[in-house]
C-alpha cells in the first residue's frame, strides 16, 4: 500500500535498487504462495510436485541473479549495503533447498519436502526484511525530496 502510494519515489531511474528490493519481496512472497498451491494440488506424484519445486528453484535463481547487480550497485548508497547481503544470501539458500527438496521428491524421498519449512521460513524472512526497508528508503527519500531531515 505504502509503496503504490509512493510510486513514483522508485520509478526514477536512478533508484534500480529499490525497485530491485520491490521486486524481490513480491517474488519471495509468490515464491511461498506458489509452493503452497502446487503442494495442495491432489492426486500429483511425488516426481511432479518435485518437478514443480525444481522449475520454481530455477526462475528463483534466475530472478536473483538478474537483480543481484542493481542491489549490489545500491550497497554503497546508504546503510541497505548491510542488509543487501542477507537479501542475496537468505533467498539463494532458500532457493538452493527448494531445488534441493524437489530433487528429493523426484527421487522418491517424500522425507524431502521437510526442507520446505525452512525454505518458506528463509523466504518470508526475505521478503519481510526487504519490504521493511523499502518502506523506510520510500519514506526517506519522499522527506528528501519535500526538503525535511
Amino acid at each position: 500500500m505504502a509503496l503504490s502510494l509512493n510510486l513514483d519515489a522508485i520509478t526514477a531511474d536512478s533508484r534500480d535498487d529499490l525497485r530491485a528490493f520491490a521486486e524481490q519481496a513480491f517474488n519471495r512472497f509468490s515464491s511461498v504462495l506458489l509452493i503452497a498451491v502446487f503442494f495442495l494440488v491432489p492426486e500429483q506424484g511425488h516426481g511432479i510436485l518435485g518437478g514443480l519445486y525444481v522449475l520454481l528453484g530455477l526462475i528463483g535463481g534466475y530472478r536473483i541473479l538478474r537483480r543481484a547487480p542493481a542491489i549490489w550497485r545500491g550497497r554503497s548508497r546508504d546503510r541497505l549495503g548491510a542488509a543487501a547481503f542477507w537479501r542475496f544470501v537468505l533467498p539463494t539458500a532458500a532457493t538452493l533447498g527448494l531445488a534441493a527438496a524437489g530433487i528429493g521428491l523426484m527421487l522418491g524421498q517424500p522425507s524431502a519436502l521437510y526442507w520446505l519449512v525452512t525454505v518458506i521460513i528463509g523466504l518470508l524472512m526475505s521478503a519481510a526484511r526487504s519490504s521493511w526497508d523499502l518502506l523506510v528508503k520510500v519514506g526517506e527519500a519522499r522527506r528528501a525530496a519535500k526538503g525535511v531531515s
